[in-house]
């Protein structure tokens, strides 16, 4: 009982649309917009950098609280593990837009911080210079996600966090599956351009 209760709150956490939500303060449908994506990167392009930073710190939190609070009233290496991938999905297919949503990159990150601070910080920044390196913001993504379990195993990190890496990722993957047909057909543009085209519709 007591793993269904924290699934089921976790999920429900990460469904909370944050990034639907603070679009609609100035008007703007990011399911409609941009990309069409219901994530803080949208948000940031359709709706401005306030609305952006906004939904940002929403979907992170999802992820952060629904791990720290686990933890915190339960001792358990599982569970927050569990809550985490639980508020992954919930923000991937939200009961609250039709089990809709955005990609879960924001909400993994914020999972991610709260199972290991430092791992998780570490990860932000490799993922930055990636970005700035090849300019390419999906394959980047990907790449760092992907690396994240097999460096969790280097590091000898605990059973649950290598889990952990792996089912995120395996979200990932799913969720970033048009993108990916995009990357393997030399289709997908770099950030600046995608920016640009998006800005422009």
């Amino acid at each position: 009982m007591k793993f269904v209760i924290i699934i089921l709150f976790a999920y429900l956490l990460g469904s909370i649309p944050f990034s639907h939500i603070f679009p609609k303060i100035k008007g703007k449908d990011v399911s409609q917009a941009g990309t069409k994506n219901i994530g803080a990167t949208n948000v940031l392009v359709v709706a401005g950098p306030l609305m952006g930073g906004l939904a940002l710190a929403g979907d992170i939190g999802k992820g952060y609280l629904a791990v720290m609070l686990t933890a915190y009233f339960f001792q358990s290496p599982w569970l927050p593990v569990l809550a985490g991938l639980a508020a992954i999905a919930g923000h991937d297919f939200s009961v609250f837009l039709k089990f809709k949503g955005g990609k879960g990159l924001a909400t993994t990150g914020g999972a991610l911080l709260a199972l290991n601070l430092l791992f998780g910080i570490l990860a932000l920044l490799f993922w930055i210079l990636l970005i700035l390196i090849s300019r390419y913001f999906i394959a980047s993504t990907l790449i760092i996600l992907g690396c994240v379990p097999v460096a969790m195993w280097v590091m000898g990190m605990k059973i649950e966090y290598i889990v952990f890496g792996l089912l995120a990722f395996g979200l990932a993957l799913y969720t970033h599956r048009e993108d990916i047909k995009r990357i393997v057909s030399g289709k997908e543009l770099n950030t600046s351009e995608s920016i640009k085209k998006h800005l422009n519709k």
